[in-house]
């Protein structure tokens, strides 16, 4: 056996070898793990559900038990401020000016008006905020909530005769603008409404400045006592305790309120929420809603129905919080509402996904070994590249190098050299399928699918590998991602693109041809295919990644009637550009410059297919389906355009003929 011989076997024995591990860790460690995770928390907001109450008369209690019924699991509580707390119980909230106003005016001065403005001659002192409960249950809590963030107040018990005419009175010196900021707890009464309808609670948590340890575990500590509490998030941009390095001790008070899940808000980061969800060993929960300035958008509840259930089908997502929809011409609120919620249980249910406290994703062991195996299978594939490349003198030092790397990055850093290596296997494998299986030979239709199937097998082993690397549930969870994403969608294709055009290119060796390539004089229809090729590839990469290029309104229809269809949708630039192209490259050929078009176009939809396996939130059927929508959608289209082809050009050449013959 040749050295040559046995350097391949061993190549290929690797490469098996790391597809097997991937294989193992994505087929059954992921999917039974995704398997389970089907149980969605349909949530409202309590200051909607008041809302609804108000406009169609029907006592909180009944809104409560008949949104259940139609498919509402949960209620949020967003943490009140004095902007907000007289929605919830009977709270006044004054300022000096308007309390001294309203003092003036009573017909006998108050026993208490003249107590609580005694040291200051009949006044009040200026620029402070006074906040009158009856309720001693919520003053009490309003005061363990100021106690637990400021200093900056004073207490005050009147008791009256009789004793429902004590009052209790709360005197900030807080400015305006902080005050209406800060969080003053959960309305207890309320919460016990929830409870008795059934219903799971969420609490949205405010952030305050110069947060302390002792105040950080005493503004927490009430919610211990709500029993059904499934999940927490925060309110604002920073999560309380991360200036001050307490989220080790954030994560510890929450692990001591029955260890609720952290729920993180889609398109809506939050700096430490990411530090608080390793510390809490990941028990996070996804959420997804609609912003209330994008609900004038969804006059048409179709639109919303889809957006919800692709959300929680496609992108684990377990908490939908529905916004509330208006009135119709012939529908109240109410009405509208919960039939809303209604169609919302039976789509998601279709999906196969259940109503239920959310399912939370457990963590699972990686194993270095497994993460080893899987990363000199990508050296492998990489080694075969660079030979396919020209350069098979440097495959055994780039070989032993890239091995001593890939072992000391992932004893050191593993998991910088987990994404690192994932990386590699999404720009090797698409760049390398695509210099195997296109060539100079013209093919029968039938040999040019069955390559493309190949093909895409090859490109697909990029994907396992990958999934393999990274599978976890901080990737699955987004709390970590796939990294470089716009890298992996352009240097495959510049490769692929640099290729074929040294291969199409006049002369004998590479300074022959590099001259000739040089040399070639820019005529206006190279300059025009440049130019369309150019802004192909710049519009393909301005629709990649997070921050891609808005969609038109009938490209969302056309994907809405796809989902319809087919039940996952294809990526259009697969099924639609990427596959036929390269069914004609493989039918007709490589054999000159001029198929450089379906060559760019070819080698999207293998790099496109390779990274939908990147959206690692999304379940692996979900990407799988897609995968096999787009391929077979996109070997058809293939095939009618070439037997349209076939069929034209006999026309013309019959027509050309036979006018020859006049």
């Amino acid at each position: 056996m040749t050295k040559k011989k046995a350097g391949g076997l061993l190549l290929a024995g690797l490469l098996v070898v790391g597809i097997l591990a991937a294989g193992h860790l994505v087929f059954w460690d992921r999917y039974y793990l995704e398997k389970d995770f089907n149980q969605v928390e349909v949530m409202m907001e309590y200051q909607d559900i008041l809302n609804i109450s108000a406009l169609s008369a029907k006592s909180e209690p009944e809104i409560l038990k008949y949104l259940k019924a139609q498919g509402l699991t949960t209620v949020l509580f967003k943490e009140m401020t004095v902007v907000d707390i007289d929605n919830y119980q009977p709270v006044a909230v004054f300022t000096a000016g308007q309390l001294q106003g309203w003092a003036s005016l009573a017909a006998e001065t108050p026993g208490w008006w003249q107590q609580l403005t005694k040291a200051n001659k009949g006044l009040v002192p200026p620029g402070t905020t006074y906040l009158l409960f009856q309720d001693r249950q919520s003053f009490d809590r309003v005061i363990g909530q100021l106690a637990a963030k400021t200093n900056r107040w004073q207490a005050h018990v009147y008791e009256g005769t009789p004793a429902s005419s004590a009052l209790y009175i709360i005197e900030t010196a807080l400015p305006t603008a902080a005050l209406k900021k800060m969080g003053l707890g959960f309305p207890e009464q309320k919460l016990q409404l929830v409870e008795q309808a059934g219903l799971n609670t969420m609490v949205q948590i405010r952030s305050w400045p110069l947060v302390t340890a002792p105040g950080l575990q005493a503004a927490l500590a009430p919610l211990a006592d709500i029993n059904n509490l499934s999940g927490i998030l925060f309110n604002d941009q920073k999560i309380p305790g991360v200036d001050e390095k307490l989220l080790p001790e954030l994560a510890a008070n929450i692990r001591e309120i029955t260890n609720p899940a952290v729920v993180t808000i889609e398109f809506f980061p939050q700096q430490g929420l990411t530090n608080l969800a390793l510390l809490l060993d990941k028990n996070v929960i996804r959420l997804h809603t609609i912003a209330p300035d994008e609900m004038q958008h969804y006059d048409n509840l179709a639109r919303a129905l889809d957006r919800y259930v692709l959300a929680a089908a496609e992108r684990n997502h377990r908490v939908l919080l529905v916004r509330p929809f208006g009135a119709t011409a012939g529908q109240d609120v109410f009405t509208v509402n919960a039939a809303f919620l209604s169609q919302l249980q039976t789509e998601l249910q279709q999906a196969g996904l259940q109503l239920g406290t959310a399912s939370k994703l457990p963590t699972f062991p990686v194993s270095r070994v497994l993460m080893f195996l899987i990363g000199l299978a990508v050296i492998s594939g990489g080694l075969m590249l660079l030979s396919k490349l020209g350069g098979k003198s440097a495959v055994l030092p780039a070989g032993g190098a890239a091995l001593l790397l890939w072992a000391a990055l992932l004893l050191v850093v593993p998991d910088l050299a987990r994404k690192l290596m994932a990386l590699a296997a999404v720009l090797v494998f698409p760049t390398l399928a695509v210099l195997i299986f296109v060539n100079r030979q013209k093919r029968v239709l039938h040999k040019a699918v069955a390559r493309l199937l190949a093909m895409s097998a090859c490109s697909l082993i990029g994907a396992l590998l990958m999934a393999g690397l990274l599978a976890d549930a901080g990737f699955m969870l987004k709390l970590d991602q796939f990294a470089g994403i716009k890298l992996a969608h352009f240097l495959p294709l510049v490769l692929v693109v640099a290729y074929f055009a040294y291969q199409g290119t006049v002369g004998q060796g590479w300074r022959k041809k590099m001259i000739s390539l040089w040399q070639k004089p820019l005529t206006l229809g190279y300059a025009a295919v440049i130019g369309a090729l150019l802004m192909v590839v710049a519009v393909y990469l301005m629709r990649t990644g997070n921050e891609a290029m808005l969609v038109s309104q009938w490209e969302l229809q056309f994907r809405s009637l796809l989902d319809n269809w087919l039940g996952v949708r294809p990526r259009t630039k697969e099924f639609l550009l990427g596959y036929p192209a390269m069914l004609a490259l493989l039918y007709f050929g490589y054999r000159h410059n001029w198929f450089l078009p379906l060559v760019v176009l070819g080698t999207i939809g293998q790099i496109s297919m390779v990274n939908t396996f990147a959206h690692l939130h999304t379940p692996l059927l979900i990407s799988l389906e897609r995968t096999f929508n787009g391929l077979v959608l996109g070997i058809i289209i293939g095939v009618l355009v070439i037997l349209t082809y076939k069929v034209v050009r006999k026309i013309l050449i019959g027509f050309w003929q036979n006018k020859g013959e006049y």
